[in-house]
């Protein structure tokens, strides 16, 4: 999560009674200062989380001090968003959660407590551990059903990647950092007055306008996670097919231990890419408005695929189609996170989660209301709407 400044500590239990009082302790010249029910063990590092002691429920969980609360309005708005987003969507159990929320006005101080996770994917994927297709296969069903609820609540994450994956010792997955999410533009979101775009259309040009939907910016997705259509066309709409190339990228660095795209910049960043899903095809680039972009694209009349078959000669050939659909140029051909989780390189795995489970994903929610992000409010009214969902927050539990 952005923030101004955060650190990490740790609290001891002082029994049920002092739950009441405040505790403080002092993590890298911070002080925290929290309710008793919190017992410091240790902190996770600078500028990140602290591991502390939930004496209610009996289990260990990572807290994060922001402060200030709203120093700067893109820092207070990725703030709200995760407060927002975390305390309802965080229910699903491939999303990382809030505990609890607490403030110090005086101090100008946001406390976040939230699942405490022993790595991410990025560390596993960049470590000596072998990643069998099981591996492969069980991350990928989660990083799926994560994102099929997100789409299904109306949300785009946008900032999807290996650091944003957060993993148990036994493998559990959760999806964080959702400071950069927005809602998907009405225009897309299936809805009972405005049906959803069928897969087969083009995206809207860039000249369409839609009244409740800020301009949506091709600044977020980590760039070697980001897909083609927000650097070609970034001032037109997107939507959940954004999340589902990252994911692709992510599945694709899961199989050869190695980012896919590694671009050093913009235009390396649209080489690499074209480099192995070759030039596309006329009818897939109509949608692009950009003159420039339109003379990149005419550039690569030669370019050809490079079967994903001959880069992972190891993974099957489910793994490989998969993939395939997933790193598609077209969004409105890039398959889906529901579909994906339909098909066969899924099927024995997601068959034997409904067997398990019974397949039921918490119930979709009410939409959460972005309409902060297309007004134009002070730090201090930000701040004040960061106040009141830690008030909300308390009045739920």
């Amino acid at each position: 999560m952005a923030a101004s400044a955060s650190t990490s500590s740790a609290l001891a239990s002082r029994g049920s009674n002092s739950h009441n009082q405040i505790t403080s302790f002092k993590v890298y010249g911070s002080v925290f200062k929290v309710s008793s029910r919190y017992q410091f063990l240790n902190p996770l590092g600078k500028g990140s989380y602290g591991v502390v002691w939930y004496v209610d429920r009996s289990q260990s969980v990572a807290i994060k001090k922001v402060t200030p609360m709203a120093k700067r309005a893109v820092d207070a708005k990725h703030t709200l968003r995760e407060v927002l987003l975390l305390q309802f969507l965080g229910k699903h159990p491939n999303i990382i959660s809030i505990h609890n929320l607490s403030t110090n006005l005086k101090d100008d101080e946001l406390y976040i407590v939230m699942d405490l996770m022993d790595t991410d994917m990025h560390r596993v994927i960049q470590s000596s551990q072998p990643l069998s297709d099981a591996h492969a296969k069980y991350f990928l069903h989660q990083l799926l059903r994560g994102v099929k609820y997100l789409h299904d609540n109306g949300v785009l994450h946008r900032d999807l990647k290996p650091g944003n994956l957060l993993l148990s010792k036994t493998c559990q997955l959760k999806i964080a950092d959702f400071g950069l999410a927005r809602k998907i533009p009405r225009c897309v979101a299936t809805s009972s007055n405005l049906p959803e775009r069928p897969r087969s259309a083009p995206a809207m040009s860039s000249n369409a306008r839609v009244s409740d939907r800020p301009p949506m910016t091709e600044h977020v997705v980590t760039r070697w996670y980001r897909a083609p259509e927000l650097m070609l066309q970034p001032d037109g709409l997107y939507d959940q097919s954004v999340d589902m190339w990252s994911v692709g990228c992510i599945f694709a660095e899961i199989l050869g231990r190695k980012a896919l795209f590694p671009g050093k910049n913009f235009l390396h960043q649209l080489t690499l890419i074209f480099d192995v899903i070759g030039a596309p095809p006329p009818e897939a680039t109509t949608r692009i408005q950009s003159s420039q972009a339109q003379r990149f694209l005419r550039s690569l009349d030669r370019k050809s695929k490079v079967p994903f078959r001959t880069l992972f000669p190891n993974a099957s050939e489910a793994a490989v189609d998969l993939l395939d659909r997933l790193l598609e140029f077209d969004p409105a051909k890039r398959i889906s996170a529901q579909d994906a989780l339909a098909h066969p390189y899924m099927q024995d795995i997601e068959r034997k989660y409904r067997n398990r489970s019974g397949g039921i994903d918490p119930p979709p929610l009410m939409r959460v209301d972005f309409s902060f992000d297309s007004k134009n409010l002070s730090n201090m009214d930000l701040r004040a709407l960061i106040v009141k969902e830690v008030d909300n927050h308390r009045k739920s539990i």
